[in-house]
């Protein structure tokens, strides 16, 4: 039978370019790529009409396949003040290269929204955000290293952090498995020193607005010298290994399901936010 024409023309090697040319990745490395666009969806649900950002920089198979997929996307029916309305959100799309047979498909890994509009009433702002330290590490790699850490913030009302914690460390290089650990935790210090002391505007508007605390993701990214900055590939598939999803106990079952691979880098995502749109479940990784 013939493949459809989404299974993708994506080489294992090509992924490797993103590990500083170390060779072919290891068996727990994910090739993937980040698709940011802007999307309206109706009262009923449905997108009424989208954009992908810079199209012409990615790769047609890939076009191609957001082309089919998104307009059959479906939503819970945007509701804002319990009125029906029609939503204007910035998406972000995670993408994964899959193994099928001698070659690789495209997988719809999962997607984010946020409100296309700046400083709308219903979202918590940043007040202080300064940004962790690289962490001190050997001059011998200091360059060739990056990674993600996916942070978990509780906010209180009076919008300081009362809780912390990492929920995911994503590396950009190959570490020995054994050390893999305390790599991620190199990185985890100075995220978490930082982020303890952030403080926020919360909401004031809205259901969100009169909560007892806020459930807020803020994934933080870290490049090393060498090593090509994730803002320049936009386009590329990239290559990371993923680390273990920690449990946060502030963090509902269907929070723990969000794939945080498709959160934009340094960028805040307030959980149950009303004026974000929310996919169905079982269309992007949901």
């Amino acid at each position: 039978m013939r493949s459809p024409w989404w299974v993708a023309c994506v080489l294992w090697a090509v992924a490797a370019v993103a590990f500083a040319g170390k060779g072919a990745p290891p068996p727990e490395a994910e090739a993937g790529m980040l698709v940011s666009g802007r999307i309206i969806v109706g009262p009923d649900g449905k997108p009424r009409e989208y954009e992908l950002k810079d199209p012409e920089k990615l790769p047609e198979n890939v076009r191609r396949f957001l082309e089919f997929h998104i307009p059959r996307w479906a939503f819970d029916p945007p509701m804002l003040d319990n009125k029906p309305v029609a939503l204007d959100n910035l998406m972000d799309i995670h993408l994964k290269a899959v193994r099928e047979g001698e070659g690789m498909r495209i997988q719809l890994a999962g997607a984010s929204f946020r409100p296309a509009a700046a400083k709308t009433p219903y979202e918590i702002r940043p007040r202080r955000m300064k940004p962790p330290a690289f962490p001190t590490l050997p001059d011998s790699v200091a360059g060739d290293v990056g990674a993600v850490v996916y942070v978990v913030l509780m906010i209180g009302p009076d919008g300081k952090v009362l809780e912390a914690l990492d929920e995911q460390v994503n590396l950009h290089f190959v570490p020995d498995a054994q050390v893999a650990d305390a790599w991620r935790k190199r990185f985890v210090q100075p995220t978490l020193r930082a982020a303890r002391s952030w403080t926020f505007d919360p909401p004031v508007r809205g259901e969100e607005a009169v909560a007892d605390y806020w459930t807020v993701r803020v994934p933080v990214t870290y490049h090393g010298w060498k090593a090509p900055r994730l803002a320049n590939q936009y386009g590329r598939w990239q290559a990371y290994v993923p680390g273990p999803r920690r449990q946060v106990p502030w963090v509902d079952a269907a929070g723990a399901r969000e794939p945080l691979e498709a959160l934009a880098s340094d960028t805040l995502y307030l959980s149950g936010q009303e004026d974000q749109l929310k996919l169905l479940p079982g269309q992007a990784g949901t």
